[in-house]
């Protein structure tokens, strides 16, 4: 990781008590083999300092607070924080509320990624604000940037409990999935009445609220028809790789994210009803 290692070793260690303070943790595995490799985390303390770390051949279930303290280093700001110019600045009785988004800090240690997450951060800031001034029900509500340091630390959402990835496994009665899609392809016609792509719509980056409606999330690979991504398109939610916004990336992911969903009530009815069976048979003897 090439990131002013020198600078980054003589800031003081954070205060990281559990893993419960860290703000991501994951495993590193081969590609082709699937064979572990390591473990990274991340922490961003209360100041916005970012700070990321990597343990070589310790499970993430393994790891003690001495080997986050001992491994976690302070990434420079200009690394992942782009410069606040124009952009709205959260109030603070709406900060309180909502979702803070972050870079993605997680890729500090890709010497290519990490260049180029301030200026995704910075340009998924730019279409937020352009939303908000157009916003759609269907489309997650910005309220505006977090500023430390004369740079853009986050970026303020409405907070939703529910992500459709894991709605089936969150809330037990059923989802209406024609209402659903019906709202998912609202936002995204809304999107595409403005010239814009989402290009990366998948159930990771759709929520739901109180009413099972969906909120689509993630606005980092949205861009207008035509134009170079520096990101788009999630593995296993697209057919082909891209590298231009296309309204088709988004028709292609509704369909998948159709199918995905009838899968995913068969799963549920199969499993209600292996329940009600074993149930049955329980009582029976």
């Amino acid at each position: 990781m090439h990131v002013d290692q020198e600078r980054m070793d003589s800031v003081p260690c954070p205060d990281v008590r559990s893993k419960r303070d860290l703000t991501t943790l994951s495993e590193v595995e081969d590609y082709e083999t699937g064979e572990f490799i390591r473990s990274t985390f991340t922490y961003v303390d209360e100041e916005d300092v970012a700070w990321f770390g990597r343990a070589p051949g310790i499970r993430k279930y393994d790891l003690t607070v001495e080997d986050l303290k001992r491994e976690l280093r302070r990434i420079p700001d200009e690394k992942i924080y782009p410069l606040h110019t124009w952009m709205s600045v959260v109030s603070e009785s709406d900060r309180k509320k909502s979702f803070i988004k972050r870079p993605k800090v997680s890729c500090a240690d890709n010497d290519y990624e990490i260049k180029l997450v301030p200026r995704i951060f910075f340009e998924e800031a730019e279409t937020l604000e352009f939303l908000h001034q157009h916003h759609h029900p269907n489309i997650i509500r910005y309220h505006g940037c977090t500023i430390n340091r004369g740079r853009i630390t986050g970026l303020a959402l409405e907070r939703h409990e529910v992500i459709l990835q894991y709605r089936y496994e969150d809330v037990p009665h059923n989802l209406d999935i024609a209402a659903c899609m019906n709202g998912i392809q609202a936002g995204v016609r809304h999107l595409h009445s403005l010239g814009l792509a989402h290009n990366d719509l998948n159930p990771m980056n759709i929520a739901l609220n109180g009413d099972d409606n969906p909120i689509i999330l993630d606005f980092g690979s949205c861009k207008k028809f035509g134009e170079e991504l520096l990101s788009g398109g999630t593995y296993g939610w697209i057919d082909e790789d891209y590298s231009t916004s296309a309204q088709r990336h988004d028709e292609t992911a509704m369909a998948k994210i159709e199918a995905w969903l009838v899968e995913e009530e068969h799963k549920r009815a199969a499993s209600t009803l292996e329940d009600r069976l074993y149930n049955q048979h329980k009582l029976a003897a």
